[in-house]
């Protein structure tokens, strides 16, 4: 292994980026007139809203731990 190679950092794939560019895309511009509009549309007994924030939290969470797969597999693979 040359010097060059030794000292880049492994990059991530793709994949990972685009979820982490989607994440943030949701996390930052959440429906948030949902919150004032004043209806209250109920799922499971449960205001939209909040679901909303769960799923939001959910897959974000979930992006972080494929991250460190990803991460844990390429360095791995050298």
């Amino acid at each position: 292994m040359s010097f060059a190679q030794k000292d880049r950092p492994a990059s991530l794939p793709r994949w990972v980026a685009a979820w982490f560019i989607v994440d943030a895309i949701v996390a930052l511009a959440p429906p948030l007139y949902w919150a004032f509009d004043g209806d209250r549309t109920l799922w499971l007994g449960v205001p939209a809203v909040v679901l909303y924030f769960i799923a939001v939290s959910t897959c974000i969470a979930a992006s972080i731990v494929a991250a460190y797969f990803a991460e844990v597999r390429v360095e791995e693979a050298g």
